[in-house]
């Protein structure tokens, strides 16, 4: 049987989006004349639209190019009465105990509408997929490396300071996980770190991070170590909730097996499904 736990958390999001969806279309239908509607067709290469006053008008009146706000206006009526009906159906559905939705509402809403409409739609939604693609292309300013430093590099070809960050980033890699290797964050007091590896919750889309303490049998090493998990801490960010750090010494390497099986776990939520 299904989670009501669950089933009711989905209902309540979607009687949210529902009431922000009806003020919005109250809002845009203000703006456009009453039985207004939009119909789009392909002219040559390119798409043209023309506003209807009724049902009986088949063809419509050409909205030129200046005019084209008009068009997404019409364009973005239909779609958030679209978007009614089918956040309708869903909370009917879950009511009736029958089904979790297996789509966003508001994706399934655009797929009903005219594919030659769509550009004109402005949707609040992205999906965890897109949101995951366009994150991982930010910019961020990149930590140098020594002239003499070591050099490491993964399969992909990714430069990272040492062994042990290779077999982090090849196990993420493996798991398709996306991360972002030393992109800074800034601390309390405008104190700006690198931490080793930035991943992505794709449920609540926001950061965590991976630090790698790599040399725990040097003391100066353990000690400026120990004050940097507590400047995470100092700062929001706690072991097994945002921030993961893993150690190792010289007789007590990384385990990579453990490495394997965090990495795992960490699909759950780090992977857009």
């Amino acid at each position: 049987m299904l989670n009501q736990k669950r089933i009711d958390n989905e209902i309540s999001k979607l009687m949210q989006i529902k009431d922000a969806t009806k003020k919005q279309l109250i809002q845009l239908k203000s703006n456009a004349p009453d039985g207004t509607t939009l119909r789009a067709a392909m002219h040559g290469e390119s798409v043209q639209y023309y506003i209807r006053t009724s049902g009986q008008d088949k063809c419509g009146t050409y909205i030129k190019k200046k005019d084209r706000s008009f068009a997404e206006l019409l364009a973005q009526i239909e779609y958030n009465q679209e978007l009614l009906h089918v956040i309708e159906k869903e909370i009917s559905e879950l009511q009736n105990l029958q089904t979790i939705p297996v789509k966003n509402p508001y994706a399934t809403a655009l797929e009903k509408i005219n594919p030659l409409k769509r550009s004109l739609i402005k949707t609040p939604y992205v999906s965890d997929e897109d949101y995951c693609l366009q994150w991982i292309k930010q910019e961020y300013p990149k930590m140098g490396f020594r002239e003499d430093a070591p050099e490491y590099y993964t399969k992909k070809g990714l430069r990272v300071r040492s062994k042990s960050e290779i077999i982090i980033a090849e196990t993420l890699d493996k798991y398709e996980i996306p991360y972002l290797y030393e992109k800074p964050i800034k601390l309390s007091g405008n104190r700006i770190v690198h931490p080793d590896f930035t991943l992505l919750n794709a449920i609540n889309r926001k950061e965590l991070y991976w630090e790698h303490l790599g040399m725990m049998d040097d003391m100066e090493y353990r000690n400026n170590a120990f004050n940097k998990i507590r400047d995470y801490e100092s700062n929001g960010y706690y072991q097994g909730v945002n921030f993961i750090w893993t150690m190792e010494t010289a007789k007590f390497p990384i385990n990579t097996k453990a490495v394997d099986c965090m990495v795992q776990e960490l699909l759950k939520i780090c992977r857009p499904s």
